[in-house]
């Protein structure tokens, strides 16, 4: 990071970085913020993208047009690096190199899944606002917990507290290409991204709740700093400690 600090430029909400169809030479790290990928002719957002993420890779094609359009949709800090300074640290840090490919690999697979729902046939609605997608939860047929049950998850890192009104609720970070937001929403306290989307669960069953670790999940799900094995229940018991990847949480009853 000290090496790149010099390349460091701040950006406003609604500053457009570049145009598709413009020559793209930089390449762009977040440091800050969020900015969305959007195709000019009908206004698609295809991808929204924050802290940790990258674009502009057609710069590492000699004169090569934008893809998309860059816009700023909140306040960001963003590491402008030109090709020649970006060719020479990948050569002298290969481990960047790979990081970068894996990124853009998350990228191009959000982006393409977009483009083969644009493909399919809209329903009227969908024609009058293209791209358009609200955040929305997870489509469940969870019951609802009796009122006189009473259990939450304090998160450690903000304090908050959160009551379990489900028998079955998820925890982890919101997706903003597919709309997708868990029951909890742990991205404003994962930084720096380490929880997945769909992460871990909590049920309540025969006056019992269970933690269990979603299939697909990175980084770890532990109880009381016993790593789970993904799909196994555990009970949970008072003052219990689950820590997703880095982020400790309370359980209380």
């Amino acid at each position: 990071m000290d090496a790149l600090k010099k390349f460091i430029s701040k950006y406003a909400a609604g500053d457009v970085i570049y145009k598709k169809g413009d020559i793209q030479t930089d390449f762009f790290i977040i440091n800050k913020g969020k900015v969305q990928l959007k195709n000019d002719g009908q206004g698609v957002i295809l991808a929204t993208l924050g802290k940790g993420d990258f674009f502009g890779e057609e710069s590492l094609n000699n004169e090569q047009n934008a893809i998309y359009t860059v816009e700023v949709i909140e306040d960001s800090f963003l590491i402008k690096i030109p090709y020649v300074a970006l060719t020479e640290m990948l050569k002298q840090t290969p481990d960047i190199a790979l990081k970068i490919l894996k990124k853009l690999s998350e990228k191009h697979i959000k982006i393409q899944s977009v483009l083969l729902e644009m493909s399919a046939a809209p329903a009227p609605a969908d024609k009058e606002k293209p791209g358009a997608k609200e955040m929305k939860k997870e489509d469940s047929t969870s019951e609802k917990i009796g009122g006189e049950i009473k259990a939450y998850l304090i998160i450690q890192r903000s304090n908050r507290l959160v009551q379990l009104t489900k028998t079955q609720t998820f925890l982890g970070r919101r997706d903003y290409t597919t709309g997708f937001v868990p029951d909890i929403d742990l991205t404003d306290e994962d930084e720096e991204k380490y929880i997945s989307r769909k992460h871990s669960k909590i049920q309540y069953k025969d006056g019992k709740f269970y933690l269990s670790e979603e299939p697909g999940a990175i980084n770890g799900t532990f109880l009381n700093g016993n790593k789970l094995q993904t799909g196994v229940k555990h009970e949970l018991h008072a003052e219990d400690e689950i820590t997703l990847c880095h982020l400790n949480i309370i359980f209380k009853v």
